[in-house]
């Protein structure tokens, strides 16, 4: 593990590539980097992107590649796609638009499964970007699958939060009114080429103006596929970078990082343990008490949840 680790740190790509299947795997072995990957000291700043599901978030990110690298920033990107029904990886969307930087030795980009996390996050896309920032990456970029307005997970995670719309998608306001409008540090309306972009983008500084706890959420309209606006949305991450590095912000952080971690593992231990008892010899006959009235769904889920130790 140890040499594993030094090769990351003097930039072997096939040696990061190694680790980060390590930890998509969950063994033993991914356990024990998990625990080595938790002492970083997280000066590397992380961006996420969420959004609605084909909004535009991988060419908006591709477009971003394109300027940092004229920049000459080193970047690496964590893409979480949706899960294969069949195999249980990812289906490798967001690699494939973004292609053109897969031969640039500056830019890393990995396509991780959801592993059917509700939050649009698996436990393995948080230790992908800690490898990123092993490897001495300038920034590491990371785009959530798209599941909607319950994909909260990235807030826990990234230092900059980025919610992305579009016209065309029914009512977005309603869409991210319950989660996603109340992460975000920067929203970006994508295709405002497009006539129904003015009354989005009017919706969103409605509702923003309308919530004080909100007033200092950037918001900028894009053209990601011609790069329009890119730039100026690059500026505000920047911006936003020098605000959200200093120590105070950068422990509560790591701070909102681990208890993100400890949630989902334990959220992931549970689930594993009822399952479990689900399919108990018992089961069958709590079943047919609660056909025949002799116990309530509450009685039921009581005891589901006294024999579901972890």
């Amino acid at each position: 593990m140890d040499a594993l680790i030094d090769k990351i740190r003097q930039g072997d790509r096939r040696s990061l590539a190694r680790a980060m299947s390590l930890v998509d795997q969950g063994t033993s072995a991914a356990q024990t980097l998990k625990d080595r990957l938790r002492g970083l000291s997280g000066q590397v700043p992380w961006w996420g992107f969420t959004g609605p599901p084909g909004v535009g978030k991988s060419t908006l990110i591709d477009a971003l590649l394109s300027i940092l690298r004229e920049r000459e920033c080193r970047i690496g990107v964590v893409a979480v796609d949706p899960s294969s029904p069949t195999s249980g990886g990812a289906l490798l969307g967001d690699r494939v638009r973004m292609m053109r930087h897969a031969v640039d030795q500056d830019v890393f980009i990995r396509s991780l499964a959801t592993h059917h996390y509700e939050g649009g996050l698996s436990d393995a896309a948080l230790h992908c970007a800690r490898l990123l920032e092993l490897a001495r990456y300038d920034r590491v970029l990371i785009e959530t699958v798209g599941v909607g307005q319950n994909e909260v997970d990235i807030a826990s995670v990234a230092d900059i939060c980025v919610v992305m719309l579009g016209p065309g998608y029914g009512d977005e306001i309603q869409l991210i009114k319950a989660g996603l409008l109340e992460i975000a540090d920067i929203v970006v309306v994508n295709k405002c080429d497009l006539p129904e972009a003015n009354r989005l983008l009017k919706e969103v500084y409605e509702e923003l103006g309308h919530s004080s706890s909100v007033t200092s959420v950037a918001i900028v309209g894009v053209e990601a596929k011609s790069g329009k606006g890119v730039d100026l949305l690059l500026d505000k991450l920047l911006e936003l970078d020098g605000t959200a590095r200093g120590t105070e912000q950068r422990e509560r952080h790591k701070r909102r990082q681990m208890l993100g971690e400890i949630r989902r593992s334990a959220l992931l231990m549970y689930e594993q343990a009822l399952e479990r008892r689900l399919t108990a010899p018992d089961m069958i006959e709590l079943i047919a008490q609660l056909e025949r009235g002799e116990l309530s769904l509450a009685d039921v889920v009581k005891q589901l949840s006294a024999g579901s130790t972890v």
